[in-house]
């Protein structure tokens, strides 16, 4: 198992927060809301180059439907997505990045029509994908997009292509549906990457592991059961530097600690 977190708060993409070497984290996830490698005009060689000599091992977020630099919204069909999922790819093999995460399309008011525009865009964003030798995983996400509840996300689990749970989208849309926590079990068997981060249950919070509703038990009991191979720290906002490390070696030396007594055994 690898750990990982999200470009926001690494300073040396965006000039705050850590360094991965203080984070004690194998990888860093790259948002396209963070540098301006990607834009509606294309890729940026540029900084492409930059990133690339920083050293680091790579996964990609790709674009979201809010992106600030560039967007993807696979709710409403459109050839344009597939042209930034290429640029994507592309970026991706300059940085030796594996995996894209990938959210599931926008709903405006036609639930099913934005549900076949995500699916039919994906099938042929994952083709394109295997092209380039990288694998898609499906984010869950919470209210007014494709992919809020667990069984949404299984037409999308392919050759190519898995989940990446994310516990605090799962916990938000568990409080505002009714929906069991359990139900998510049901991808136990396709989470690749889980998304870890903290919140109080109205709100994605972002918060680091231990200051929201969630905790950082249930946080490891997840991992225990899905075992993903990589987890990511998927922290934006915190108010104590101290609290962001204490809540990810809370996280990792749990989990270490586990592995640890099993092999011992």
């Amino acid at each position: 198992m690898r750990f990982g977190v999200n470009s926001s708060i690494v300073k040396e993409i965006t000039g705050r927060g850590f360094s991965p070497e203080e984070l004690g984290v194998d990888f860093v996830e790259l948002g396209f809301d963070d540098v301006k490698v990607l834009t509606e005009e294309g890729i940026d060689w540029e900084t492409l180059g930059n990133l690339e000599g920083l050293g680091f091992d790579f996964t990609l977020h790709a674009p979201t439907s809010d992106g600030r630099n560039v967007s993807l919204n696979l709710g409403v069909y459109n050839r344009t997505n597939i042209s930034v999922m290429e640029n994507v790819f592309r970026i991706a093999n300059a940085l030796n990045a594996e995996d894209i995460i990938i959210h599931g399309g926008d709903i405006h008011g036609d639930y099913h029509r934005a549900f076949m525009n995500t699916l039919r865009q994906f099938r042929e964003i994952e083709a394109l994908a295997m092209d380039y030798g990288v694998r898609l995983l499906v984010e869950n996400l919470t209210g007014g997009r494709i992919g809020a509840f667990p069984h949404e996300l299984i037409p999308f689990i392919g050759e190519n292509s898995a989940v990446c749970l994310d516990v605090g989208h799962a916990f938000l849309t568990a409080m505002r549906y009714g929906l069991p926590l359990q139900e998510f079990d049901v991808l136990s068997g396709s989470a690749r990457e889980f998304h870890v981060h903290d919140n109080n249950g109205e709100r994605d919070e972002h918060l680091p592991p231990g200051e929201g509703m969630i905790g950082v038990r249930y946080i490891l009991r997840m991992i225990e059961n899905f075992r993903p191979e990589n987890v990511v720290f998927e922290v934006r906002n915190y108010s104590n530097p101290m609290g962001v490390i204490a809540g990810i070696n809370a996280i990792r030396e749990g989990k270490e600690m586990k592995i640890a007594r099993e092999v011992s055994l």
